[in-house]
């Protein structure tokens, strides 16, 4: 991983950003006297009451409440996090952004891999409009499957022609190109010729994957007829992972003004025609299952996931999968919800057939993890008497036991368990039920259910077919679109990765790369409670103005209560001003760098979604002036010897200290 971007860095891209240039670029501003005005992006509105200070390099909405600099505008508006949104800036300016005792990540260490994908992205694109052949691509996208032009080309759709060597021939053109056009698995090694080549996708329709910032990283290509493979994805390579991405999430996140909630759906067209009628909040598994990687990455966006899946065995089969997928990775404040089709209706044909709004009232109502959790513990029983029920509540109880410990949302489907099975609460909670083991996958396998789970043995055989869509969508005028460049980011960082492989030889191998990386990789170090309050402060700062900090709390020297507590002071005087008004008038270093690095901190995009924010704070304040009190309570009973505990006073000040203590303890 990267190191950390220096404050200084930031400061500089600030001074040498204009807000103005940056928010025009993406929304229509009115002038306004000194002022800029909009309708803001952030919300719902009719009128203007979006407003930009052009002096002071600072926003703020009057309806919504959001503002800030030019690095908060541009995290809210594109969706990105705190150092996605400092590249971006960086990209624009000029700028290089520089990193802090890090090793560079692996799409530095593979720029030159980046490029090759990015020119043959455009390459395909070309094809889509220039090429002899073209009326074969375009007539398929347009009359076989209701497409038009404008909607290909905010996905990049393009054509890979008939031939074995036109990819070779137009950017594979050096022998280093060509290396990496290997390593990327654009092309195939002869076997009877070795360090010849030949195109991998000839004679398809090309769908670029895109990583969650924009670059291209792999390619999907399906063929015109019944050919086998219908669809044929880009192998593993050291940028590209399948078990690990989503298609369309970066399409999601530059074309949804207000992304709170995402559908994983299981095919690319789902992904398209959805997009095309307006829902552009979809997503699709690249041929694999939705795992917990896949939900872990949509929880930093969104704080709501509708995992979509055709009304079918095997559909429902998907279900479950992706149940016990969300099960370890849950969260307070998330949500999983499932949304089951009709019978032999998939995305695709729905949404053509019933239109934006009806799927929409689907999504509303589709069902909750707890309903689809019992409805599957139920299913499995066959008896109706005590043992029935008794082996209900095992069913369930193997799959909340997988939820963390700490959540309130696992004691909330405990309770619901106790409901319904009768069973009270703490002996469902102490009893040792057998839990599901989930094998842990080696490097390059995919994540596999045991073999001998009840679930296994239920469903085996059931994998959805992803390579058939073969409905008629009305007929659609397409003409030639004219392509955006999505080239990928430069990069002038020179590859470090691991030495080159000899040419000619295979140079990536399925299972051997990412031997240090585990599959699921742990969640990383929770922010400390003041952080985590920190952070509540500095994305809803008019929370402060309702919370009152005791002196005895605001006279600690701990560190992080002191940046905690001027943090609070500024909203609490200044109401009506946000982070961005405090970064600019801030000239305390130290606050600042704290600052920045939680903002910089992974966990900040899930604060910032929050809902209950004031009474996360609130909570923290608590539990300080519990602690403190405690602290205080010990050490003047100390003080005073158990001798001297014979007055009433005193020994209620120990049965106080009891309580505590038995508190803190739970």
């Amino acid at each position: 991983m990267a190191g950390r971007i220096p404050d200084q860095f930031i400061d500089e891209l600030l001074a040498r950003t204009d807000l103005t240039d940056v928010v025009a670029s993406r929304i229509s501003l009115k002038k306004t006297g000194q002022n800029y005005s909009a309708l803001c992006p952030f919300h719902n509105e009719k009128s203007p009451s979006f407003s930009l200070n052009p002096n002071k390099q600072f926003y703020y909405c009057f309806g919504c409440g959001a503002g800030g600099n030019a690095i908060s505008f541009v995290m809210e508006h594109d969706h990105l996090d705190f150092v996605d949104a400092i590249e971006v800036l960086a990209k624009d300016a000029g700028m290089e952004v520089p990193r802090e005792q890090g090793a560079p990540d692996r799409y530095e260490q593979n720029a030159e891999l980046l490029k090759r994908l990015s020119e043959s992205s455009q390459f395909y694109q070309q094809q889509l409009t220039q090429h002899p052949d073209k009326k074969k691509a375009t007539d398929y996208l347009s009359k076989d499957r209701g497409l038009s032009g404008q909607i290909a080309k905010v996905f990049g759709l393009g054509y890979a022609p008939s031939g074995w060597d036109n990819l070779l021939k137009k950017v594979g053109t050096r022998a280093e190109s060509q290396e990496q056009l290997l390593l990327g698995g654009m092309l195939i090694e002869k076997k009877d010729q070795p360090g010849h080549y030949y195109d991998r996708f000839r004679d398809r329709i090309i769908f670029p994957i895109r990583d969650s910032r924009g670059r291209v990283i792999a390619f999907g290509g399906r063929a015109f007829g019944d050919e086998k493979p219908k669809y044929l994805n880009s192998p593993e390579t050291p940028v590209f992972q399948k078990s690990q991405e989503l298609y369309g999430l970066f399409e999601a996140k530059q074309n949804t003004p207000i992304l709170d909630q995402i559908i994983v759906v299981e095919g690319y067209m789902d992904v398209i025609v959805l997009a095309q009628h307006g829902i552009t909040n979809a997503v699709a598994t690249l041929g694999t299952s939705v795992n917990s990687q896949h939900i872990r990455k949509l929880f930093k966006l969104v704080s709501k996931v509708v995992l979509c899946f055709d009304g079918d065995k095997a559909g429902r089969s998907a279900a479950i999968r992706g149940l016990e997928a969300a099960l370890p990775v849950m969260q307070d404040e998330k949500q999983v919800r499932f949304l089951f089709l009709p019978e032999g209706e998939d995305p695709d044909s729905l949404v053509r057939k019933e239109g934006k709004e009806a799927f929409n009232h689907r999504l509303e109502d589709a069902s909750s993890l707890s309903h689809v959790l019992f409805d599957h513990a139920r299913n499995q029983v066959t008896l109706g008497d005590e043992e029935g029920e008794a082996q209900f509540a095992r069913n369930a109880m193997e799959m909340i036991s997988q939820i963390p410990k700490e959540l309130t949302f696992r004691s909330v489907l405990l309770r619901q368990l106790s409901d319904q099975s009768g069973i009270d609460s703490e002996t469902l909670g102490n009893t040792v039920f057998k839990t599901r083991r989930h094998q842990v996958p080696t490097q390059g396998q995919e994540p596999t259910q045991q073999a001998n789970t009840p679930l296994a043995q239920h469903f085996e055989g059931d994998i959805p077919d992803l390579s058939h869509y073969d409905y008629e969508p009305p007929h659609d005028a397409y003409g030639d679109a004219q392509y955006l460049d999505y080239a990928a980011p430069t990069s002038h960082t020179q590859n470090q990765g691991s030495p080159k492989k000899p040419f000619g030889k295979k140079p990536f191998s399925k299972g051997k790369f990412y031997n240090d990386e585990p599959a699921l990789p742990p969640a990383a170090p929770s922010l400390s409670k003041i952080k985590q309050a920190t952070l509540c402060l500095l994305f809803h700062p008019h929370i402060a103005k309702e919370i009152d900090l005791p002196d005895p709390l605001v006279n600690q020297a701990n560190e992080e209560l002191q940046i905690f507590c001027k943090i609070w002071r500024y909203f609490a005087k200044h109401p009506t001003k946000n982070t961005g008004h405090l970064l600019g008038e801030t000239t305390d270093t130290t606050t600042m760098s704290a600052i920045y690095a939680l903002l910089n901190h992974q966990d900040a995009t899930t604060k910032q979604k929050i809902s209950n924010a004031q009474q996360e704070v609130l909570d923290m304040i608590s539990a300080l002036e519990k602690n403190l009190g405690l602290n205080s309570s010990i050490e003047r009973l100390k003080s005073r010897g158990n001798e001297s505990i014979k007055d009433t006073s005193s020994k209620q000040e120990l049965r106080n200290l009891m309580d505590l203590i038995r508190q803190k303890k739970r």
